[in-house]
């Protein structure tokens, strides 16, 4: 019979090596002003944990002598080697970045994912981009991953970094494919300020359009310029003179006014969320105690803002079989309209924006359970409007319900009556609950 019993002194074994000259076989040399620092170190504990170093020191071509670094200084690759010698490691931000570097030079996984996890913790909305670019780097999927979903929840804060105006380009371009929770013309903004920021360390005239335009390079066409107003556009296209040629300003002006019209230069996809099924919370429009019937007027319109982004997926309605008249939904269709009003809006055409548009067929019993194609991005205090019309209708009571609804971690959404309508639409509708995804 044998037992297995904890072992502490293989533990504290390569503890005691660690940065330990009389065991050392090898030495790493670094340049400091001129004169040589070693750091000693031991060739199998190296050679276990990284293929490169077991090439390095085993292989069949070995290498010589003592081994000189010249892209790590020396107190960083003291910190880079715990990781061959303690069991519990300490990492800093002012070497973060260089161990990392190392880490996937010398291909040690567990040291990058590490490194990883160490950065998620002290991640901020002011280095995040810094920590992006190291993340493609190294190829960390998890903090890539990490990254994006910070980016994408508040890409104005981020915008706002020094950190992102120093992102390389390759950086800015795979920030401009994400689903940003930021208007286009934000977007364009961000990229003018970073192309300034780029021209300013080149030597260049961060005033000449052409300058700008040669900094961005591809990123100016992963702009979805159709996204904007075309009034938004016109005045960036005069404040920017130079900066489009005769066949982009065609492009995107074609994008922006011809529906079917294929673009040929820029981007005109828009940006594709992702609808999680598994995360959905409900806005639920809970009558007012006390309440009484009112009257609701086809088509129905509610209108509404957020303080956080989200995805709107689903909207669901009261029984119609509940209020004054009984629809046969089976012999009915309902048309589906969800637009953004600007400013707050309600008259003008001009200031809204036709965001969705189609006929729904999902229907169960009398009541409408319509899940969207594709969700559509709720930017935080900006008004949108949803409008539902049925092919035969008259008109249907409700009751009285809360013009704003409160739901977990501060989520907040406030319905906001239209004075252009006879009744109150901000506390009664033909809508029970709408479906969002936050990010």
């Amino acid at each position: 019979m044998t037992n297995a019993l904890y072992n502490s002194a293989s533990t504290e074994v390569t503890k005691k090596l660690y940065l330990n000259e009389e065991f050392c076989d090898i030495y790493f040399e670094f340049n400091i002003d001129d004169a040589i620092q070693k750091i000693p170190a031991n060739k199998a504990v190296l050679a276990v944990l990284s293929p490169v170093f077991r090439a390095m020191f085993f292989g069949s071509v070995k290498e010589e002598g003592d081994v000189r670094i010249v892209d790590a200084d020396i107190i960083a690759f003291k910190e880079f080697l715990q990781f061959f010698y303690l069991s519990e490691v300490k990492l800093t931000m002012e070497n973060i970045e260089t161990v990392a570097r190392l880490a996937d030079k010398y291909d040690i996984l567990d040291c990058v994912n590490a490194c990883a996890t160490f950065l998620e913790g002290q991640l901020t909305l002011d280095n995040v981009c810094w920590a992006y670019q190291l993340a493609m780097l190294v190829k960390n999927e998890a903090l890539i991953e990490f990254c994006e979903n910070r980016i994408c929840e508040t890409p104005k804060d981020v915008f706002a970094s020094d950190e992102f105006l120093r992102c390389d380009k390759e950086t800015l371009e795979h920030i401009l494919e994400l689903n940003l929770t930021c208007s286009e013309a934000e977007i364009f903004n961000a990229c003018r300020m970073w192309a300034e920021h780029s021209c300013k360390q080149n030597d260049l005239n961060e005033n000449d359009s052409e300058h700008l335009k040669a900094q961005l390079g591809n990123c100016l066409q992963s702009i979805r310029f159709n996204e904007m107003k075309v009034d938004e556009f016109t005045a960036l296209y005069v404040n920017y003179n130079g900066l489009f040629t005769s066949d982009e300003f065609e492009d995107i002006m074609l994008s922006l006014t011809v529906k079917e019209y294929k673009a040929k230069i820029f981007k005109r996809q828009p940006r594709r969320y992702i609808w999680n099924r598994d995360r959905v919370v409900y806005c639920k429009r809970r009558c007012m105690s006390g309440s009484q019937q009112r009257s609701i007027q086809m088509p129905e319109r509610i209108t509404f803002t957020s303080n956080y982004p989200l995805l709107l997926g689903e909207i669901c309605t009261f029984s119609t079989s509940s209020g004054s008249y009984n629809y046969d939904m089976y012999n009915n269709t309902v048309l589906v309209s969800i637009l953004e009003l600007s400013n707050h809006t309600f008259h003008s055409n001009s200031s809204k924006k036709l965001l969705y548009e189609d006929t729904a067929k999902s229907w169960n019993n009398s009541q409408l359970n319509f899940l969207l194609p594709q969700p559509i991005l709720i930017r935080p205090q900006i008004l949108y409007e949803i409008r539902l019309e049925l092919s035969c209708y008259g008109s249907f009571s409700s009751s009285t319900l809360k013009p704003t609804v409160e739901m977990e971690n501060g989520l907040i959404i406030h319905f906001h009556r239209n004075p252009s309508l006879d009744y109150d639409n901000s506390s009664c509708s033909w809508v029970s609950q709408l479906g969002f995804n936050r990010f």
